[in-house]
């Protein structure tokens, strides 16, 4: 056998070139290194978070209709038609705010993806903002899940991935939303062995 880089005749059990050190492609740790890479790419499990219109949308609503009932009753008292025509106003702005936000937010959701691998977990967005994050599970220190009260009516829950990393923005993944949160925190837990 010889070197691919360098041409130096090399021993048919070498991994590493004597010459220039490079790592011979037909050796056993690489072959087990590319054998591990074509397993990890086999998704354990896929999560994704569930836009419930009522969780999500309807306290935007109230918001609005308190700042529309508001307006109502400033401009009502000072003169009635004027009050009515401005209250007219503020409900197609904010109808149509309202209407927008809750669009953006639904199409958010449906791009949403975390993909548990053997060996990581794979966070996607390709919305708005088109990011990507890999953690190893080597590297998660806890998994947690919470469940506020509003959420557990409605079903929902968090999972929350923590790192090993320092700093306080960033180190993780938190997946917030999901539906049956108690057996998707179970799966998780098994796949990543945390």
């Amino acid at each position: 056998m010889f070197c691919e880089k360098c041409g130096t005749k090399l021993l048919d059990t070498a991994e590493f070139c004597t010459n220039c050190g490079t790592r011979i492609s037909g050796s056993k740790e690489t072959i087990k290194e590319e054998a591990k890479k074509i397993v990890d790419k086999e998704i354990q499990l896929q999560v994704k978070p569930t836009y419930k219109f009522g969780y999500m949308a309807l306290p935007s609503l109230l918001v609005y209709i308190f700042l529309i009932a508001i307006t109502l009753f400033i401009f009502v008292s000072v003169d009635f038609l004027v009050g009515m025509v401005i209250t007219f106003i503020a409900i197609i702005i904010f109808g149509g705010i309202w209407g927008i936000q809750v669009a953006i937010n639904r199409k958010q959701y449906k791009n949403y993806t975390y993909d548990f691998y053997k060996t990581k977990v794979i966070y996607k967005d390709s919305f708005l903002n088109v990011s990507e994050k890999e953690v190893k599970y080597k590297y998660i220190r806890e998994i947690t899940m919470r469940q506020t009260f509003i959420q557990r009516y409605f079903d929902l829950g968090n999972v929350i991935l923590y790192t090993n990393a320092e700093t306080g923005l960033g180190n993780g993944i938190f997946i917030k939303n999901i539906s049956n949160v108690q057996e998707i925190y179970k799966q998780i837990k098994e796949i990543t062995n945390v």
